[in-house]
């Protein structure tokens, strides 16, 4: 990093361009915000009525950027000026549909509680009342800093690292749902928005910053394999965690089972879905084995069926997250698919909310009268476990994007710039998150 201090034109490239010239060079920032402003604008005269939502808005940007991941990881192998336009240009446009959705947000909020008077009133209504639009000004904060960067045509390589990221997370936050939460009073202060804001952007910034970190590492010469072995023990602590632990010891996967807006302690079982899962993870255990012989033995054969049993986990994968949703949309008949283990559990669960003591080995019997009487009112879907799902898909796009890496390695490293470029991007990315984290500290005190 110390190199960087010494290389004035990587830090500081545009500072002695003039006023005119600057702005000129921020169009493509300023044109998708100029829009954006224009919709917030334009859903604040118009109403809810004859406008888009905040859901078709964020559905919107999710689209523009899974279209500009694919562009610009795409654009690593085939150097094409045209994918490198239509890559910025979808993120530009996913950058207004994301800004604009989140304070459309705002609107929305402020119009369902009926807008309380005065400036507390008009803050109380800031969207980061929960987790979700927190996501979608994380994912504003991450994309706008790509775009900063991207819109220079020799860094279009960070574009490729940091969009497949942020399109995982937004997806993460569809799954969350986008109910507004009506705000506790600890919270109904001026700081939160201002702290809250500030992370959002602030952790944007650091998503970049991951990117070109990794980038660094490519172009340092990092073996393919080391990164395979990461994504390997990543998908290993995916599997081992998720579902209670019914993957590695049921082969059985399932969501979680709602009464309302309450989760209890079952889940449902997927037909099918749980052997597949359990084969996923063998495959990806045997390839992490595979790859540590040859890192210890250089072991030319262990290296090939490692990468072969690799790339098959890819499409094993695919697979699995196309079951999982195929299978979550017709979720029926959620009493006869609870396993009968879960009834114990169940039972002392039920127990314990009623401040009740059962005999010993009631459990199961109270757990199945009660699961008759309340089943009508089960519910179990997508958004049961969004972040089991979440990880689901960012370990799909890890392998697949590895598994490039690994098939197209010199084409990879000949789209990199120099080690001192990418230092000083880094450098500059790293020099703005760091303010921001420790104004993120100031304001949350």
């Amino acid at each position: 990093m110390s190199r960087v201090l010494n290389r004035h034109e990587i830090i500081l490239p545009e500072f002695e361009l003039g006023f005119v010239a600057k702005l000129s060079r921020l169009w493509p920032v300023i044109a998708p915000m100029a829009v954006a402003i224009a919709f917030i604008v334009a859903r604040g005269y118009v109403g809810p009525r004859g406008f888009l939502y905040e859901g078709a808005l964020t559905m919107l940007a999710l689209i523009s950027y899974v279209s500009a991941a694919v562009l610009l990881v795409t654009n690593l192998f085939v150097k094409e000026k045209v994918l490198s336009r239509l890559g910025t240009l979808s993120v530009a446009i996913g950058v207004c549909f994301n800004f604009s959705g989140w304070m459309i947000r705002w609107i929305e909020a402020g119009e369902a509680e009926g807008w309380k008077k005065g400036i507390n009133g008009i803050w109380r209504y800031f969207p980061l009342d929960n987790l979700y639009p927190l996501t979608l000004g994380f994912c504003f904060g991450a994309a706008i800093t790509t775009l900063l960067i991207i819109r220079n045509s020799k860094n279009e390589f960070v574009g490729a690292l940091s969009m497949p990221v942020v399109t995982v997370i937004l997806t993460v936050a569809m799954l969350l749902g986008n109910g507004i939460s009506t705000l506790p009073p600890i919270l109904d202060s001026y700081w939160r928005p201002i702290h809250v804001s500030i992370a959002t952007i602030g952790y944007g910034v650091c998503l970049v910053s991951f990117g070109l970190a990794f980038a660094y590492l490519l172009k340092d010469g990092v073996r393919s394999e080391a990164i395979a072995i990461a994504v390997t023990l990543f998908g290993l602590l995916i599997y081992g965690t998720i579902g209670g632990y019914s993957v590695p010891f049921h082969a059985e996967y399932g969501p979680s089972v709602f009464i309302g807006r309450s989760s209890l302690p079952i889940r449902v079982t997927l037909n099918g879905l749980g052997p597949l899962m359990a084969l996923t993870m063998l495959t990806i255990l045997v390839s992490l084995v595979l790859f540590a012989a040859d890192w210890w033995r250089r072991d030319e054969k262990a290296r090939k069926w490692a990468w072969k049993l690799f790339r098959s986990a890819v499409v094993l994968q695919a697979v699995v997250i196309g079951v999982a949703f195929y299978q979550l949309g017709r979720v029926d008949s959620i009493a006869s698919r609870i396993p009968q283990r879960q009834y114990a559990a169940l039972g002392q669960w039920l127990a314990e909310q009623n401040q009740m003591k059962l005999p010993p080995g009631a459990e199961t019997q109270v757990a199945s009268e009660w699961i008759e009487e309340r089943v009508a009112d089960f519910s179990a879907t997508a958004k049961s476990n969004p972040v089991e799902l979440g990880g689901l898909i960012g370990l799909f796009v890890a392998l697949l994007l590895v598994a490039l890496f690994g098939w197209r390695r010199k084409e990879i490293d000949k789209s990199l710039p120099s080690l001192e470029t990418i230092d000083g991007l880094l450098y500059r990315t790293v020099g703005v998150a760091f303010p921001l984290l420790s104004l993120l500290l100031i304001t949350g005190a």
